[in-house]
């Protein structure tokens, strides 16, 4: 009868563990990460005799869980990718809706600021044209000014989500940290026995994980799940977690990076972070950096060269043109590790040839060198005010001494939100050309004129009449004033004003400068601003004004759909790993349904079998008392 008791209880037992698993499984049938659990029933060691081998009955040997280490691989990197390319999308969408706003399209003002110079160029006597351009003017630097305050807001929004994905961070590697202390403990007290309901809330934690940072798993002997960021640093070594530190930036961008604490220090990993919402963080601070660098090389280039051609003209009252917009206020940031006592003055040189991003310099000892993407290029020049360092069109002065290794960057987007207009007065507009040079009928030579520009911090006599005759064809007299050496190349300087020549002098040729009267309708000066609309200039030589803004809006709109793309694409894997992992691991409540009508008809034959194993007993202790 002790055996029949034994098996009818061991089944007994066997089926109510299988059966509160079921009722485990129904009751988190809507906990995110659940994955379902079945016991697994063994058939209990049988006891030999002469006559056979009998069996023993049953016992839950474990409970398992339904779950594929290959599909978590692929959540976890399919986390990543989401969240990575989610961060990207959300401010490349933002940007291009930015720049394609009517009222803030940088294209549609400079339409309409260069439509008006032409008004000017064709009526330059004209009141009202000249308030239409001071007027145009003002709208198109109020569209780059509010541009500007816009991307300094994304920069805010983007410090305040960076921070808030290195505490979502750690805190997640605190969490896994203290599930693999309980995992061990709960291991070790099970007899090796896996704990289910940790193991899926550490997995959907690894997942969390992912979402926010690039990770590598490695599981340990101990049961323990090792957690590294792509660079190799550890998060989670068994219960130990590793925090990330939000580190400045030595050379003061407008985002934070980021580092992670290690047993020898921070260690910065900003550039080894290439997944996750931080790194998507990372990398749409990038593409904003990148966006507003080239909306700054528009801006400072066209009101940079607009002035410079502007002050070739002539006011109505005879006064050389001053500044229609502000000069450049081009900001420098040192780096916080600098030890030398070197400042950098930094101003535009040429406008046209304005780099579409913050250079960096750095000085090696002995050289200053421009590092753009890891590469160093020696950088010509002395640095002096006479000789000053060149980067593209930039032009830069060193005052005081660098120590070697001390590091800058040329911070360009300081003087976007600057750009101003400084001229208010109409009569301000230098619409006239400022001299009107005559070559003498008796010429003999096929010199004739190029340029005249006004000299730069010269233009004391800038205007005033004079004559030029040439004694030779490599000197020239300037009002009967001795003889001086002719560059073909650099031209003649006088009064301020500088003219270039093409073709050849002979000698005794003649040039007479008069000044512009006052209250003229000449328009060279006006016409040579319109000009600028229809040129390539920019970039080199290599586009229009326009063709910038165009690139600039096609450029974000073409980097808006690529985010795109690649964030539906991700979440598209996503749902197809989530689809796969319920299939496997989610509660199907039909199959509980049917697995507890079969446990229960089990359970009940069971308690049958303890029924009869009672009733024999009895039967037995009856026939014994007789």
């Amino acid at each position: 009868m002790s055996d029949l008791f034994s098996i009818g209880s061991s089944a007994l037992l066997s089926y109510r563990r299988a059966l509160d698993t079921i009722g485990h499984n129904v009751a988190n049938v809507d906990t995110v990460g659940y994955s379902r659990q079945q016991v697994t029933l063994s058939t209990r060691t049988p006891t030999a005799t002469g006559q056979g081998v009998y069996g023993n009955g049953v016992y839950a040997s474990t409970v398992t869980r339904s779950a594929s280490d290959l599909v978590q691989q692929r959540l976890v990197s399919g986390a990543s990718q989401v969240g990575y390319f989610q961060m990207q999308s959300e401010l490349a969408v933002r940007l291009d809706s930015l720049l394609s706003d009517s009222s803030l399209s940088v294209g549609a003002g400079l339409d309409g600021f260069f439509t008006a110079v032409e008004a000017v160029a064709a009526d330059p006597t004209s009141t009202a044209a000249r308030q239409s351009l001071l007027a145009a003017g003002e709208d198109f630097v109020r569209r780059i000014g509010t541009l500007s305050h816009q991307f300094q807001a994304l920069d805010g929004e983007l410090a305040f989500e960076f921070e808030s994905a290195v505490a979502s961070t750690n805190g997640l590697s605190s969490q896994i940290a203290d599930l693999n202390e309980q995992i061990a403990l709960a291991t070790g007290r099970s007899g090796g026995n896996p704990p289910n309901d940790l193991l899926d809330q550490r997995d959907e934690l690894i997942r969390t994980l992912a979402g926010e940072l690039d990770i590598r798993t490695v599981m340990s002997d101990t049961g323990e799940l090792n957690v590294f960021a792509q660079s190799g640093q550890a998060l989670v070594l068994g219960a130990q977690a590793y925090s990330l530190t939000v580190v400045d930036d030595p050379l003061g961008g407008s985002l934070p990076q980021l580092g992670i604490e290690t047993q020898g220090g921070v260690v910065n990993i900003s550039n080894q972070v290439g997944g996750g919402r931080l790194g998507g963080i990372l990398a749409a601070s990038d593409g904003l950096s990148a966006t507003r660098g080239q909306l700054t090389q528009l801006a400072l280039g066209i009101t940079e060269q607009f002035n410079a051609v502007h002050a070739q003209g002539m006011t109505p009252d005879g006064q050389a043109g001053g500044a229609v917009f502000s000069s450049a206020s081009i900001g420098v940031q040192a780096h916080a590790a600098n030890s030398g006592g070197a400042g950098l003055t930094v101003s535009v040189a040429d406008p046209g040839n304005l780099p579409g991003h913050d250079p960096e310099l750095r000085f090696d000892g002995s050289q200053w060198l421009r590092v753009d993407g890891g590469t160093a290029v020696a950088l010509s020049g002395a640095g002096t005010a006479d000789d000053p360092l060149m980067i593209d069109g930039l032009s830069v002065v060193v005052g005081g001494t660098p120590a070697a290794n001390d590091r800058f960057r040329v911070d360009l987007g300081s003087a976007l939100g600057a750009v101003r207009m400084q001229l208010s007065d109409p009569d301000g507009i230098a619409a006239a050309g400022a001299l009107n040079v005559e070559a003498s009928a008796t010429n003999t030579g096929t010199l004739a004129v190029d340029q005249v520009t006004a000299e730069q911090g010269d233009a004391a006599g800038f205007g005033a009449a004079a004559s030029l005759v040439f004694t030779a064809p490599d000197q020239v007299s300037i009002d009967g004033g001795a003889a001086v050496p002719y560059d073909a190349q650099t031209g003649v300087l006088v009064n301020g004003t500088r003219l270039t020549f093409t073709g050849t002098p002979a000698a005794g040729d003649r040039f007479d400068l008069s000044p512009t009267g006052a209250g003229s309708a000449d328009n060279r000066a006006a016409q040579a601003l319109a000009d600028l609309a229809g040129s390539s200039w920019m970039r080199d030589g290599l586009d229009r004004p326009a063709d910038a803004a165009a690139r600039l809006v096609s450029t974000v709109g073409n980097h808006a759909a690529t985010a795109e793309a690649a964030y539906a694409g991700a979440q598209t894997i996503q749902s197809a790993d989530l689809a796969e992992q319920d299939a496997i691991s989610g509660v199907n409540l039909d199959e509980e349904a049917a697995n507890l009508m079969r446990f229960e008809q089990a359970y009940q034959a069971a308690a049958q079998v303890l029924s009869v194993a009672s009733g024999l007993f009895d039967t037995l202790l009856s026939a014994v008392r007789r």
